[in-house]
């Protein structure tokens, strides 16, 4: 008996999507210098397909996502969802902004941080071109508007066909491409780090990355203060019911696996099931404090790296909107994040192949700390939304005296 459980607990350990990752991190880095340029390439090329492959999956994936989710709101209770999705939307936007403004005030010394060229270029041995269905913008809106009329005038072959999609992307995420996570972000890192870019990047850097982790912990802190009304107390009270929900995104790199811990952490804080039962699965899926100030951060430090002149303001707001927008196909997924935000990168911020092999790398490191902060944040968040509706209450039935 003990030998089973000794050995479902190895199985288990080794099925972690972040100790797989981190297992392809350490082999990649101890052994690339010992690799041949043709298996560095082999490796390469997978991950090119495997990058390929998700661009062609990814405009199903958007509307699907959307789609499924507005159907599924019931028509009395669809102005509550929508209000609180522009409450989402605004926070995540600020957040961008918020994000971008830092970024661009810390990384203010560019010259600092530009890689130099390689003196070998790795490249696939060839492209993999699947026809992209559609843009980005083009499957959220079309998702956006089957799923609102599907929502208040149900059709059951709308309804089967959504879901059908829905679950055919959803079987081929979890089991064929979040298996490949490693490899997929393993293929990129050799070819980084066998041209000299990743180990100057973070020789250049570690400073920026230590402080970008080090702000969004800080303004994750602000909330838990705001959640608590500033009481000491109540904030400790608040972090400790959430700590297990943040391990568990941590761990796993998935707000998904940890959505059981996050609605219990939600009731006990909020005393309110019905609410935590509402507005945590919403959440999940669009609200990403943790993604919405790591990302823009880090997508301007890699801008910098390649040499690539920083974006003006326009484009810079146009790419947190799509940004944003994106966060509805996010899943929970490990790395799903950066996925459905390649296409949003090369459109608005003019990334290449290799600065989106760059960030992609980059992200599968940092993805545990978005996760858990995405976790913590919507923990907080619902406390925050309580205390805001409850003051919208008593101000309407204030009102209404009157």
């Amino acid at each position: 008996m003990q030998i089973f459980e000794l050995t479902k607990r190895l199985k288990n350990l080794v099925l972690n999507p972040l100790i797989q990752l981190i297992i392809a991190l350490v082999v990649a880095s101890t052994c690339y210098d010992k690799l041949q340029p043709d298996t560095v390439r082999f490796f390469l090329t997978i991950s090119a397909c495997l990058k390929e492959l998700l661009a062609f999956v990814l405009p199903f994936l958007l509307f699907s996502f959307v789609a499924v989710a507005l159907s599924s709101i019931p028509k009395d209770g669809m102005l509550f969802v929508l209000g609180l999705m522009v409450v989402v939307f605004l926070s995540n936007f600020v957040n961008v902004l918020l994000s971008g403004t830092v970024g661009f005030l810390v990384l203010s010394g560019a010259e600092t941080h530009v890689i130099p060229e390689p003196t070998t270029a790795f490249l696939p041995f060839f492209d993999a071109k699947l026809p992209h269905i559609a843009e980005t913008a083009e499957s959220l809106f079309l998702g956006i508007a089957v799923g609102l009329v599907n929502s208040f005038r149900p059709n059951r072959y709308i309804s089967v066909t959504v879901k059908f999609v829905h679950s055919c992307v959803m079987k081929f995420m979890k089991n064929f491409f979040v298996p490949l996570l490693p490899i997929f972000v393993g293929g990129f890192l050799l070819k980084l780090l066998s041209e000299g870019k990743m180990l100057g990047f973070v020789g250049n850097n570690t400073k920026v990355c230590i402080i970008t982790c080090g702000f969004l912990w800080i303004y994750l802190g602000l909330w838990l203060l705001a959640a608590s009304s500033f009481k000491f107390g109540r904030a400790i009270e608040i972090f400790k019911t959430t700590f297990p929900a943040i391990v568990t995104a941590f761990s796993s790199m998935s707000s998904a696996a940890a959505l059981p811990l996050s609605l219990g952490a939600a009731e006990k804080n909020t005393k309110d099931k019905m609410l935590a039962d509402a507005v945590m699965p919403i959440t999940l899926n669009f609200h990403m404090v943790g993604d919405t100030i790591i990302v823009p951060i880090m997508a301007l430090m890699v801008m910098l790296a390649f040499n690539h002149p920083l974006p003006n303001v326009h484009d810079f707001v146009l790419f947190g909107l799509f940004f944003i927008l994106n966060k509805f196909a996010g899943g929970g997924v490990p790395s799903g994040t950066i996925m459905v935000t390649v296409p949003v990168l090369e459109k608005y911020l003019g990334f290449d192949s290799s600065m989106t092999a760059f960030i992609i790398a980059l992200y599968g490191v940092i993805d545990p700390i978005a996760s858990s902060g995405n976790v913590a944040a919507n923990n907080f968040f619902i406390v925050i939304f309580q205390k805001i509706r409850n003051l919208a209450k008593k101000s309407r039935h204030c009102t209404q005296n009157v």
